[in-house]
């Protein structure tokens, strides 16, 4: 026998749970615990006959094979379970709490509701429904997502719940048993909550605190927290209601930044999700409990977030005793639509906007003093303000000016603007707290970073914030450890002084530090504990500007997300915070997790190639190593960069350091072959392409793993060994490749022209040739353009280069030129000859020894000297 489980005081998510488990699990018995929620218990009545629940006492009297627990990991007492592990299958959507027993498994899913898990399950099968049957599994999403508008709701709650209206689902059953009046006993509860009522601010949130006491029956508490939440609107609750003398029932609501209610109330023996939890303790008294659960809560709260930690800073601004023309420079430079005014300290004066500004201009007024025309109106908020404070104060300026407000210091010094924009994206870091778990990315940081750099980092953290800097993990490294790849480099970017938090902590650590004020880079080297050394580049976050295509850029100190903005592609502008108050916060402001789910390489900004045209290559590095695809606008944007030609305007030597970076990968292959289908290869040289032969040399050359040629040196000489001569010089010239990448291109024409000579000979020969032959055809000439050979030419040839390279080649002579000049020969030509003949004469098997080589060489001295004498 298979029962299917779930807690106490069931709600509906548990009950549909339960529901939608008996379709699933064919034969499991659904067993309706005793302990039901006064609206449950009121639909499982009226709808007995429909639903195929089965009560405790009713259960047959045979073994239980298998449990299936939904909602909950925690199996009921019953005595029919006895004390010997039942496998155990518990389906939920709140993170296990403690390690598995080996008779147990876990189906876990980020949802809003447990229903959610398994309805998803039914829709993937088809599994037709009753409308009673959709209407139960609807209550149990719409309860526990609020009626789909908690932060924990998830798209796959919406498109279960539209299935399960498909289904014929009844939508007016949430207003009956979800949003129903409250009972007399209900009423005189919350009366109690709200005589005893404190609103606390805590961290910045506002946190509200209850108790009250019921003598009688228990009704249904969780519909009170949701009654106070609408009327108070408090990001957390936290209500103590103790029932009899028996104990205290506690009900806690968090939002979404706030704290994860379900482990406070873990502390107290509940349980929950992070949203939503409760917990009943016996033998303590209602208010006694709330004091605990306060203390609690102020222990595990987060920081609100402030001005300070929204703002965009550094700020451009313009300076008093500039003219309208000046600032109207500013604004198209920067691209902004108004700027703060400041003077030479660094105090607000006013805002112009470039509204104001275009009316001055089409007055005539651009020699004008900025002055006369500025806002002096703009907001100023202290770097404290609340989060609230920020809504509120936007919402006064009403897009009556530019909607941006500026925060300030004592003495109204600028230290940064926010504009709607910077709150929409607060507001959604808190509607992605679910999504985007802190702790998660906190685990991954501790999962992939060596323990000793990880407290570096930190500490790097911890006095950048003290000094009013933010200290982030960006880019490449970020993307890497979510995609669950170990990340090559670290990125740091500061927001602030970089060069100040490099050298305050090699102050700390004992390092050294080297900076460069201009670009506002600092590189510290430390010493490991094994004493091998550390480096760490600190990089001013900065924005850049490009005066004309393929140039290289300008750069400017701005704010963390306009440095992103810089950046190549969505998936590269991910950033993760090292300091205390906002640890592990993934920062994602261009939709780069959401490309990474959908294996997109995404460009940010239509002139992205035009910028920098090195960014094609890396479009196709990245998207073969990750197993991306290019999205078809930014493929479009490469074909249009393309055909205006900017490979041609690029520098040379930027183009190739892409291109060895790819044949650098551990399979270049599928990087080369999107290159060439982009049409990138032909854009590098008329005669350069990919194919099928290319691809298969590639293989057999990491197949051969040779140990004197370097894999990304023979990929190069592989790609290029199909262009002829000429090619090969015009490809050397127009990429200035250093001498040893040239002295390879020259030796790929000098062995093509040498293996013709070698296949001219074996044709003659039944394929036969003497070692002279091959060792003259082939000597020197470089072993890479020698192995590009071996691989790419059919037999015989690898067979003749493959003697030459294992064995020819370290051949040497037993006499040389000292031997030559014991017999009153002048070094010369002459040597060179002799030894060249002789050494042909060795490998042929003639002149083996040093008693033979030497009687070769008198021989043919004596032979060269006859002729000359008869010729005297």
């Amino acid at each position: 026998m298979e029962l299917i489980l779930t807690h106490s005081n069931t709600d509906f998510d548990a009950l549909a749970s339960q529901l939608a488990a008996t379709r699933l699990y064919p034969g499991a018995l659904a067993v309706l615990n005793p302990q039901l929620n006064e609206n449950v218990r009121e639909f499982a009545a009226l709808h007995r006959e429909e639903l195929p629940f089965v009560r405790m006492g009713d259960l047959p009297r045979e073994p239980v094979t298998r449990l299936i627990l939904v909602d909950t990991a925690t199996v009921p007492r019953l005595p029919l379970l006895g004390d010997t592990p039942i496998p155990t299958i518990i389906i939920d959507h709140h993170r296990p709490e403690r390690d598995l027993a080996p008779h147990e498994e876990v189906i876990y899913a980020d949802t809003g509701a447990t229903t959610t898990i398994l309805v998803q399950r039914l829709m993937e099968h088809h599994l037709p429904l009753t409308s009673v049957e959709a209407t139960l599994l609807l209550l149990g999403i719409y309860e526990d997502t609020g009626n789909l508008s908690l932060p924990g709701t998830r798209a796959v709650d919406v498109a279960c719940a539209a299935w399960l209206l498909e289904c014929g689902a009844r939508i007016e059953a949430v207003g009956e048993f979800l949003r129903r009046p409250l009972s007399s006993v209900q009423e005189q509860v919350l009366h109690q909550l709200e005589q005893t009522m404190r609103l606390e601010e805590i961290s910045g949130w506002t946190a509200l605190f209850a108790w009250a006491r019921v003598d009688g029956p228990v009704p249904e508490l969780s519909s009170l927290a949701h009654r106070l939440r609408d009327l108070y609107a408090p990001a957390v609750i936290a209500l103590a209601i103790a029932t009899g003398d028996t104990g205290t029932q506690l009900i806690l609501r968090a939002g979404a930044d706030t704290f994860d209610a379900g482990a406070l109330a873990a502390r107290f023996g509940g349980g929950g999700h992070r949203y939503a939890a409760a917990a009943y303790v016996r033998g303590v008294d209602a208010e006694t409990l709330l004091a605990r659960t306060e203390t609690a809560v102020r222990e595990v709260m987060q920081p609100a977030l402030t001005a300070a930690d929204i703002m965009t800073r550094p700020v451009h601004t313009a300076p008093i005793d500039a003219t309208v023309a000046q600032a109207e420079e500013l604004l198209l430079r920067y691209g902004h639509g108004a700027l703060p005014v400041v003077n030479h300290d660094g105090v607000v004066q006013g805002l112009i906007s470039r509204r104001d500004l275009d009316r001055a201009l089409r007055h005539g007024l651009r020699d004008a003093p900025l002055a006369r025309y500025l806002w002096h109106g703009p907001t100023l908020l202290p770097p404290d303000a609340s989060l609230a404070t920020v809504r509120s104060a936007l919402a006064a300026d009403n897009g009556d000016r530019t909607g941006r407000l500026l925060v300030v210091d004592a003495h109204k010094r600028l230290l940064g603007i926010i504009t709607r924009s910077d709150l929409l994206r607060a507001w959604a870091a808190g509607q992605d707290a679910g999504k985007i778990d802190h702790a998660i990315v906190s685990e991954t940081l501790e999962r992939f970073l060596d323990p000793a750099l990880l407290a570096i980092l930190r500490r790097a953290g911890a006095i950048a914030q003290q000094r009013g800097a933010a200290l982030y993990i960006v880019g490449g490294a970020v993307r890497d450890m979510i995609l669950e790849r170990k990340p090559d480099d670290l990125d740091l970017v500061v927001e602030g002084d970089a060069i100040g938090l490099a050298e305050a902590l090699a102050t700390e650590l004992g390092g050294a530090v080297r900076s460069h004020s201009a670009f506002g880079t600092a590189t510290l080297t430390l010493k490991r504990l094994d004493g091998e050394p550390l480096t760490l580049d600190f990089v001013m976050a900065r924005t850049e500007f490009y005066e004309r295509p393929s140039a290289l850029p300008d750069v400017e100190a701005a704010s963390l997300r306009h440095d992103l903005h810089r950046r190549d592609f969505t998936i590269n502008t991910l950033a993760i915070c090292l300091n205390p108050t906002r640890y592990g916060w993934l920062y994602d402001f261009y939709g780069g997790r959401r490309d990474m789910n959908r294996k997109l390489i995404r460009v940010l900004h239509n002139l992205s190639f035009i910028d920098d045209p090195t960014r094609i290559l890396r479009a196709a590095r990245l998207a073969a190593r990750l197993g991306f695809v290019i999205e078809p606008r930014t493929r479009a944007l490469i074909g249009d960069a393309l055909e205006q030609g900017v490979l041609g305007r690029a520098t040379p030597q930027r183009i190739m350091h892409e291109l060895r970076l790819i044949l650098a990968e551990e399979h270049p292959e599928p990087a080369l072959a999107l290159l060439d289908d982009l049409g990138v290869l032909r854009a590098m040289h008329p005669a350069l392409r990919w194919s099928p032969a290319i691809a298969e040399w590639f293989a057999a050359a990491r197949q051969a793993a040779f140990p004197d040629a370097p894999l990304p040196d023979l990929y190069l000489a592989l790609l290029l060994y199909p262009l002829i001569g000429d090619e090969r010089t015009a490809f050397a010239a127009r990429y200035r490749l250093p001498a040893s990448e040239a002295r390879l291109l020259a030796d790929l024409t000098l062995v093509h022209e040498r293996v013709e000579m070698l296949r001219s000979a074996a044709e003659g020969s039944d394929q036969w040739i003497a070692d002279s032959a091959i060792d003259r055809a082939l000597h020197g000439i470089g072993i890479v353009a020698l192995r590009a050979a071996q691989i790419a030419e059919p037999p015989p040839v690898p067979q003749y280069i493959a003697r030459y390279i294992d064995y020819l080649r370290s051949v040497k002579l037993a006499v040389d030129g000292k031997f030559l000049e014991s017999l009153g020969l002048r070094p010369g030509p002459r040597f060179g000859e002799l030894l060249a003949a002789l050494r042909a004469a060795h490998l042929d098997g003639i002149a083996v020894t040093r008693e033979e080589q030497e009687a070769w060489i008198r021989q043919a001295v004596v032979a060269q000297s006859a002729p000359d004498a008869g010729r005297r």
